[in-house]
Parts: structure tokens; C-alpha cells; sequence
């Protein structure tokens, strides 16, 4: 049973991967960077593929730009290391931004932060 309730949760994820893409895509959205997939277990790979699928979707039917870009790029662009851990990236994000951001919310903000600072989209 534990499968099914992860089929369901990749299923909802999904979805709401295009509904924040959608969400946010107005006129001053410059483009949607991508996390790349990375190797690990394969239920993570297996949870990850059908959110990259969605997200570049979205991105092609609305007519945003968009980029896959490597974790080690957006862990160094953060912290100054490829090999930084979640909390590097969290800590990086307090000091940026004065935030406490969880553990994705910190990857996704340096996601974005990187497609702001570097001409991913210029």
C-alpha cells in the first residue's frame, strides 16, 4: 500500500508543480530554471520525473523560457560549493534574504535567484 500512497503524492506534486509555474507566470517572468534530475535512489528519480515533465510543459504551453540547470551550479552559486549540504543552502538563503526557509524552499529560491543574478535568460 505505501506505493500507492506515493503515486498519488508524485500525481498531486505534479499538479502543483504547473499550478505555481502558472501561478507566477505574468508578464515579468523572465523564465523558470529547472533544477537538473540528479543520480540517487530511483523512487526519487521515479518522484522527480514526472514534476520536470510538468515543468517543462507549463513552460512550453504558456511561452516561458526555461533551463535545467545542474544542483552543483546552484549549490555553488549559494554557498560557494558544489558539494554544499541543505542546510549551506538554507544558511545562505538567511544571510541573502533574512529568511528562515525550509529545506526545498531554499533550493528553489537559489533556483531562482540564480536565473535573476546570471544571464540564463538575457
Amino acid at each position: 500500500m505505501p506505493t500507492v500512497r506515493l503515486e498519488s503524492n508524485i500525481g498531486s506534486r505534479t499538479v502543483g508543480v504547473a499550478g505555481i509555474i502558472n501561478r507566477f507566470a505574468g508578464l515579468d517572468c523572465v523564465g523558470v530554471c529547472i533544477e537538473e534530475l540528479f543520480s540517487g535512489q530511483f523512487s526519487g528519480v521515479k518522484a522527480l520525473l514526472p514534476m520536470l515533465g510538468a515543468a517543462v510543459l507549463t513552460c512550453e504551453l504558456a511561452g516561458l523560457p526555461w533551463s535545467a540547470i545542474h544542483l552543483a551550479q546552484l549549490k555553488i552559486h549559494a554557498t560557494g560549493k558544489g558539494n554544499a549540504k541543505k542546510p549551506d543552502m538554507q544558511g545562505a538563503a538567511h544571510a541573502r534574504w533574512g529568511v528562515d526557509l525550509k529545506e526545498d524552499e531554499a533550493d528553489a529560491a537559489w533556483a531562482a535567484a540564480y536565473a535573476l543574478d546570471t544571464p540564463l535568460f538575457n
